[in-house]
């Protein structure tokens, strides 16, 4: 296993290393570790590694293939831990100056495993980790671990309370309308309104066999006040400041305005994410305008995500806040897959299922969970930073910030330069290129507000008669360069 043990020693214990000092057995702190690590990010434990003035010691491990075979035994009891999740390569024995250390690997415990918690208790045997070290998890915290770990969706739970009548019917008339523009010809345009919402799962059977709304039914088409009756921490927030001292925009869901669900919330603020984002003259099927760049649909793709994801019991509601440079994507509950996994595409595991198919139905936010990977090629392709998705612990909340430019008319663009043909455009992509060098054809595109597409043509034939070269990886971030002017 590939792990730099003297790295780790060199930077002392933070919050994925743990060191413990064996004298003559295995201390019973390590399942706490255990425990915190599976429940958290994954980290490793050091034993036979003692901390001194803040500072990591080796201290050796007496009789380590005898204290690795009591590992494993109290591993697989279950009075004593309730699930093992490692593999025989995650526990081995490491020399350091002919001092043996014994290294345990935990990863991030999968979602079905979690809560791990340690002698047979669930309650006061469940931990997470801090930068402060292993703690015991609050109530709040085991029951979000005890929901994610089902594989019957959250958001399918019926609601006895309620009725189809306290849905919001304009919310219904609205989407309805959206969904027979987008599939005029779908057979589900001649059901009734409960038939509908029951084939899109925003209504289930309860136990009397009539129709109620799901959860997924109820945040999506409810109006504010009779959600948060059966959530109450519910609440959808967006902010736009930038300046320090007040916010240009702010958009909530409990002031009685608008219905206040995530539907609405979706449309009232989609246009608001990406409308200081120039956009090329595009044309789709000759006939209509196409306004969108891959950089405004990754941005209601990441708007999607956030909704997607949440945990609707969680609290602090969903936030999103765009400054002059960043947007902060927030949403209650943690991250259900491994994060690392997730940014290299391929892996979905939305929450709450149900609304994902009822976005996807608009095709929005069909690429759900991969197009976290997505979004991260597009700014790596326009040379931007790159987002960044993390976790906070308690409560539980998934972060996505994704850094942004404002576009504010610098620069050359197609109308700025009189583009009226081909060579025109290939000469003010030159120069583009000559100006803002490092960058790629989404930058480019957006600079000169002509399609990607176009500009990817421009660029191979300006390669194809040597005036540029691609320098580096598409995969690592490369660029365009000159080689000769024309």
């Amino acid at each position: 296993m590939d792990i730099d043990i003297k790295s780790l020693i060199t930077k002392g214990e933070h919050s994925q290393v743990e060191s413990k000092k064996t004298a003559r057995g295995i201390p019973d702190s390590l399942w706490e570790s255990y425990s915190a690590f599976a429940n958290t990010s994954g980290g490793v434990i050091l034993l036979g590694v003692s901390e001194l003035a803040g500072k990591l010691e080796i201290t050796d491990v007496s009789e380590s293939a005898k204290k690795i075979k009591n590992i494993w035994d109290i591993l697989n009891d279950k009075k004593k831990i309730n699930v093992n999740i490692l593999f025989e390569r995650n526990v081995f024995v490491h020399k350091e100056n002919d001092k043996e250390i014994i290294v345990i690997k935990v990863p991030r415990a999968d979602r079905h495993d979690k809560p791990v918690f340690i002698n047979n208790d669930l309650m006061n045997g469940t931990f997470r980790r801090n930068a402060e070290g292993d703690y015991h998890c609050s109530l709040s915290e085991i029951k979000s671990m005890l929901r994610d770990q089902s594989d019957i969706p959250i958001d399918g739970v019926v609601f006895d309370e309620i009725t189809f009548d306290d849905l919001d019917k304009d919310t219904v008339k609205r989407y309805r309308n959206m969904f027979s523009v987008l599939k005029p010809e779908h057979i589900w345009n001649r059901l009734d309104d409960i038939a509908f919402l029951h084939k899109i799962g925003a209504l289930g059977r309860a136990e009397t066999s009539e129709l109620k709304p799901t959860l997924a039914g109820l945040v999506m088409f409810a109006d504010e006040d009779v959600i948060t009756r059966i959530l109450p921490d519910y609440f959808l927030d967006f902010r736009e400041k930038y300046d320090n001292d007040r916010w240009s925009d702010r958009v909530v869901s409990n002031l009685g305005e608008w219905s206040g669900n995530i539907f609405d919330f979706f449309f009232k603020i989609a246009n608001r994410l990406t409308a200081d984002i120039k956009r090329p003259f595009q044309m789709r099927d000759n006939i209509y305008r196409e306004d969108d760049t891959s950089i405004h649909k990754a941005l209601r793709e990441a708007l999607a995500n956030a909704l997607i994801h949440a945990d609707y019991y969680g609290r602090r509601g969903i936030v999103i806040e765009k400054k002059k440079h960043l947007i902060t994507f927030e949403n209650p509950g943690s991250f259900r897959p491994d994060i690392a996994e997730v940014m290299n595409g391929g892996i979905t595991d939305p929450r709450n299922p149900n609304i994902f198919k009822m976005f996807a139905l608009l095709d929005i936010g069909e690429r759900a969970g991969s197009g976290l990977h997505t979004i991260h090629t597009i700014w790596q392709d326009a040379g931007w930073d790159l987002p960044v998705l993390s976790e906070q612990i308690e409560p539980a909340r998934t972060m996505l910030l994704v850094p942004i430019e404002i576009e504010n008319n610098e620069g050359i663009n197609a109308e700025s330069e009189g583009i009226n043909s081909k060579d025109e455009g290939i000469n003010a992509l030159v120069r583009t290129i000559t100006l803002y060098p490092g960058n790629r054809a989404v930058f480019l595109g957006d600079k000169l507000q002509i399609p990607v597409k176009t500009i990817e043509r421009w660029l191979k034939k300006l390669k194809d008669e040597n005036q540029i070269e691609f320098q580096g990886s598409k995969k690592t971030g490369g660029y365009w360069k000159i080689i000769k002017q024309q």
